[in-house]
């Protein structure tokens, strides 16, 4: 349902707001109607005051600030064709929604507004948790207004059976459940080959704020993140000027930029930033076309503020928040040494980050990193543990050539294809890293690019790099990744750079 502040209409009507009728404004409502329709065939006002008490869900207005300047009205009907019987009254639950009237003021015809109502009436419904049970949405029209309806997706039927006053109408439909069918892409992210990197699912939604429905869906693909993708008008983000809405939603009207809102759920729970999905979703928008490919996408986020991702060759860089840890001393090393099967003397640094990533960062030295057993069930126990554990060491003296166990060791991504020449060797990264979260359902991540917006600040101050080095990082879980990153102290951020490769394509059917 959509949100009583509205769903600003596209474009240059990004002023208009649709949103839920309300009983005040039905004597505007009744006004418009007759003076839109015929008196044969106009709803009287106890029709459509009938209309909102029984199916308040299918009666829509499009408001200017607080005017109501149109409406769009439905019930539910029983059958699957339109009838007068089942046309008069509402059926909750029934398989088609009969749309009664579709009205615009006569001052604001001609701008497009009708088209883009239907639109976003037919998103808004389709949203709609009591309208789940509705298989298509059906409607008559008069002959000159078939093209209206069909771009905004319905089909002629044919000629109507309803005599609804003296000119002929036809029947005209649309298919709901088509619609419910979402797009989603499965990217593996920091990775040039497929199986590497980090697996995110991509979906391009608009089942705006539903939190309940969102979370479903991560827990049922069960990858490390879900990324949530919407199209969303331009007035909201310029209205507000805030990084708040629901999932990942294109901003019309903008400037060269691509502007979406982003949200990212684990299988348990709802992340305030996620690194590997916000690549995955740059990819997926470019590769879908939904984005041309040169042009860059700001991702508006709910407590990250906005991160920027551009697209470099094969490579892609995101201009994150850098997340600054502070230091915990080494009072709790013998804790983080067993949950990690280390001894305490193999523990070197305890950091904490931030809020919106609130990871304990545990520097140990090169061997022990690649020694390291960690104990899943330990780590789930560290208190407090909001998110996740990252352990760390610096990447001089680290044999990538050694084969055998650990699977950390030897990161499938070095062994695959997915490496460079610059990265084939031992010391060719500046650090590593592993990162666990089993309280929010990823008892080891692959590949997380938020870490390193702790990690990059870190390292750059640790091995005494200029602001704004490049630092070559892998994070060495068995699947493996591979990260560009840089520390900009100035602004405060981070460029983290990786690649990434489509491995599924398909529809959601929920």
């Amino acid at each position: 349902m959509i949100a009583s502040a509205g769903h600003a209409l596209p474009g240059a009507l990004s002023a208009l707001r649709l949103r839920p009728m309300v009983e005040r404004d039905l004597a505007r409502a009744t006004e418009l109607e007759l003076a839109s329709y015929p008196a044969d065939e106009a709803a009287t006002p106890e029709g459509l005051q009938y209309r909102l008490r029984v199916a308040p869900e299918l009666f829509y207005g499009v408001y200017e600030a607080d005017a109501l300047v149109g409406f769009i009205v439905s019930t539910t009907a029983p059958g699957d064709e339109l009838e007068e019987e089942t046309m008069s009254t509402h059926s909750p639950g029934g398989p088609s929604i009969c749309i009664h009237s579709v009205v615009v003021a006569a001052k604001h015809r001609r701008r497009g507004i009708a088209l883009a109502m239907v639109r976003a009436y037919v998103d808004a419904v389709v949203a709609e948790a009591r309208c789940c049970a509705a298989r298509r949405m059906v409607l008559l029209a008069k002959a000159g207004l078939l093209g209206l309806y069909r771009k905004a997706g319905f089909e002629v039927l044919g000629p109507s059976k309803v005599v609804h006053g003296a000119d002929q109408w036809f029947d005209m439909g649309l298919d709901l459940t088509e619609k419910r069918k979402l797009d989603f892409m499965q990217v593996d992210a920091f990775t040039s080959v497929p199986l590497c990197g980090n697996p995110a699912a991509v979906l391009f939604t608009h089942r705006g704020g539903d939190e309940q429905w969102m979370q479903a869906v991560a827990n049922e693909n069960n990858l490390a993140e879900t990324a949530f993708l919407e199209r969303r008008a331009a007035a909201v983000a310029n209205e507000n000027n805030l990084a708040e809405t629901a999932f990942l939603e294109r901003r019309e009207g903008g400037g060269e930029d691509s502007e979406w809102d982003i949200r990212w759920f684990t299988p348990v729970a709802e992340v305030a930033l996620c690194g590997h999905a916000t690549l995955a979703s740059a990819h997926a928008l470019w590769a879908s076309g939904r984005v041309p490919g040169g042009a860059a996408i700001r991702f508006h986020t709910r407590k990250a503020g906005v991160l920027r991702c551009s697209s470099q060759g094969p490579w892609i860089q995101m201009d994150f928040p850098a997340q600054m840890a502070t230091s915990e001393g080494l009072g709790r090393a013998e804790e983080f040494a067993k949950a990690l099967g280390l001894k305490t003397a193999d523990v070197l640094a305890i950091a904490r980050g931030p809020v919106t990533t609130p990871d304990w960062l545990v520097e140990v030295s090169t061997v022990s990193f690649a020694a390291m057993e960690p104990d899943l069930g330990a780590i789930a126990r560290v208190r407090p543990l909001d998110r996740g554990l990252i352990v760390t060491c610096a990447g001089a003296g680290f044999d990538l050539t050694a084969e055998g166990p650990p699977a950390a060791k030897r990161p499938r991504i070095l062994t695959c294809g997915g490496s460079s020449a610059k990265h084939s060797a031992a010391g060719s990264f500046d650090f590593l890293s592993r990162f666990f979260a089993p309280t929010v359902g990823v008892p080891e991540d692959p590949v997380t690019g938020s870490a390193h917006c702790i990690l990059t600040p870190y390292w750059t101050k640790k091995l005494q790099r200029p602001d704004g080095a490049p630092l070559q990082a892998l994070q060495a879980s068995p699947r493996g990744g591979l990260l560009e990153v840089a520390f900009h102290a100035k602004e405060q951020r981070v460029d983290i750079r990786g690649q990434a490769v489509t491995v599924l394509t398909g529809r959601m059917e929920v």
